[in-house]
C-alpha cells in the first residue's frame, strides 16, 4: 500500500516542482505564472469589468518587472500580513485573504512607482478584481501542471 502512494506522488508532481530541480527554475515558473495572471488581470479589469483603464501595465518591461516584484513581494510580506491579520481570517472563513491579496497588488504597485516602473492601479476595487484574476489564474495553471488528468486515479 505504501509503494503505490509513493509511487502516486512521483508521478503527479511536475518535473519542475521535484527535489532535484533547482530553486531558481522554481522561482521562473512562478514568475511565467505570474507573468500570464498580470496579462488575464489587465484584461479582465480594462475590458470586462470596467470601460477605463483603471489596471494599466504599460509595456513588458513593466510586465516583466512587476510580475518579478508581486513574486518577491508576495513571498516575503504575504506570510506577515495572514500572521497579522489571523483574527479578520477566522470572523471570516478565510474571505479576507482576498483583501490582503488586493493589498500586496497595492504595494506592489507603489513599490513599481517608487522604481518608475510604469505599472498603475487606479483604486482598491480593481487591485481587488486584479488580485482575484491573478489567483484564479495561478490556480489553475499550477493544477494543470501540477497533476497528471490522465494518471488512473488511486483508491
Amino acid at each position: 500500500m505504501r509503494q503505490i502512494h509513493y509511487n502516486y506522488w512521483d508521478y503527479s508532481e511536475p518535473p519542475w516542482d521535484r527535489g532535484e530541480v533547482p530553486w531558481i527554475v522554481r522561482v521562473f515558473v512562478r514568475w511565467g505564472i505570474t507573468i500570464v495572471g498580470f496579462l488575464a488581470a489587465e484584461w479582465f479589469v480594462n475590458e470586462v469589468f470596467y470601460d477605463s483603464d483603471r489596471f494599466i501595465i504599460d509595456g513588458i518591461e513593466a510586465l516583466l518587472l512587476a510580475a518579478a516584484i508581486y513574486v518577491v513581494v508576495r513571498a516575503v510580506v504575504r506570510p506577515v500580513l495572514l500572521l497579522m491579520t489571523c483574527p479578520l481570517q477566522l470572523i471570516t472563513l478565510g474571505l479576507f485573504v482576498f483583501v490582503v491579496n488586493a493589498l500586496i497588488v497595492l504595494l506592489v504597485e507603489q513599490l513599481s512607482d517608487w522604481w518608475s516602473i510604469k505599472f498603475v492601479i487606479e483604486g482598491f476595487w480593481p487591485a481587488f478584481i486584479g488580485a482575484l484574476v491573478i489567483s484564479l489564474v495561478s490556480f489553475v495553471i499550477s493544477r494543470f501542471l501540477r497533476r497528471n488528468p490522465f494518471l488512473p486515479r488511486l483508491r
